[in-house]
């Protein structure tokens, strides 16, 4: 029996990239200087604008949502498979029909409304190969990986949990040496993938504020590095993991899980909001910085949800189905071969 889908980890997930999309608008309006990398040693020095600004990016933190998105797939992909494991090539058609639609979609749209892209470049996009068009497509290049990391810790579970554990001990040792992307990001599925496993009395409300302290603020204190990381990834943890066994009325009202429904074509077609509002004028509007951001995330994130649900009904609804479909046939036992 497949597993009762949590719409508050939905309504979290929309909420995430909500926090993306406005982070990047603070990053447009307000630069990618101190305001973007100011730290407690440097914030002595910074000026009201860069500190106001500075202060959205760790409110609306882009980078801290991307962990969450890291862990919350850890977790849901984790609970699918204890469910119900179709095999591996199910499981491959299945995310490949759940990734690759929208992101073809909104290759198509960016492309469109930028004008040196090349079909090259849409196309690289299309199969999350190529980020120059889109910048974030960088994660969900890390989600590929995850996902594949993902079905071999289940595969692993179900051979022994011994074995499940040494392959997430294995991941966190190896995000220790080499801080690259896929080895260090890996951790944070690996961390998603045992929030079940995890006893009650450590999910408590308590922790979860902390949690979000330690996400929001880990590199506004301790500056980039793995530090800073591992901060972040402990505090998604605790952050997911609360959010996983209870709701709260952030992640239960409608707008949030209007926000979860869209939130995979949002997070992707925000720059088309942002696109557009360039072409419009916005950015040269004469107005003070904090006017020009409150205007500019307004008009750039409700064109992007436009569009997102828009996307979401044509093509990422549709995309599911399919790929729910194509499951199905793959998992459909064959018929044995009648004697003659």
């Amino acid at each position: 029996m497949a597993a009762q889908r949590n719409y508050d980890l939905d309504a979290l997930r929309g909420l995430a990239a909500l926090s993306v999309a406005v982070g990047h608008c603070a990053t447009a309006i307000g630069g990618v200087g101190p305001a973007l990398r100011m730290t407690i040693e440097t914030a002595p020095d910074a000026t009201l604008q860069d500190g106001v600004f500075r202060l959205l990016h760790i409110v609306f933190h882009a980078d801290a949502a991307v962990i969450v998105f890291f862990v919350l797939s850890g977790l849901v992909l984790s609970r699918s498979l204890r469910s119900r494991d179709d095999g591996i090539v199910a499981y491959i058609v299945r995310r490949t029909f759940r990734l690759f639609p929208v992101a073809a979609a909104s290759a198509l749209i960016i492309g469109y409304l930028t004008p040196a892209s090349t079909w090259s470049q849409i196309l690289g996009a299309s199969i999350l190969y190529d980020t120059s068009l889109n910048g974030v497509l960088w994660t969900l290049q890390i989600e590929v990986w995850g996902s594949l990391w993902v079905y071999a810790a289940a595969t692993g579970r179900r051979i022994h949990p011994a074995l499940f554990y040494a392959f997430v001990a294995a991941t966190i040792a190896v995000s220790y040496f080499d801080h690259r992307p896929v080895p260090l990001f890996m951790s944070a599925f690996a961390l998603g993938a045992i929030i079940d496993d995890l006893p009650a009395t450590v999910i408590t409300r308590v922790a979860a504020v902390l949690g979000l302290v330690a996400l929001m603020t880990a590199d506004f204190m301790l500056g980039q590095g793995f530090a800073m990381r591992c901060w972040q990834m402990a505090g998604a943890v605790c952050v997911v993991a609360y959010i996983s066994r209870n709701s709260i009325w952030l992640t239960a009202n409608r707008f949030a899980h209007f926000l979860g429904r869209i939130s995979y074509p949002f997070y992707l077609l925000h720059l088309a909001g942002a696109l557009i509002v360039a072409k419009l004028g916005v950015r040269s509007l004469d107005l003070n910085p904090f006017s020009l951001f409150a205007v500019y995330s307004v008009t750039s994130i409700a064109i992007a949800i436009a569009l997102a649900w828009i996307t979401h009904l044509a093509v990422e609804v549709p995309g599911m189905a399919m790929g729910e479909k194509t499951r199905r046939l793959l998992a459909a036992p064959r018929p044995a071969p009648k004697v003659a």
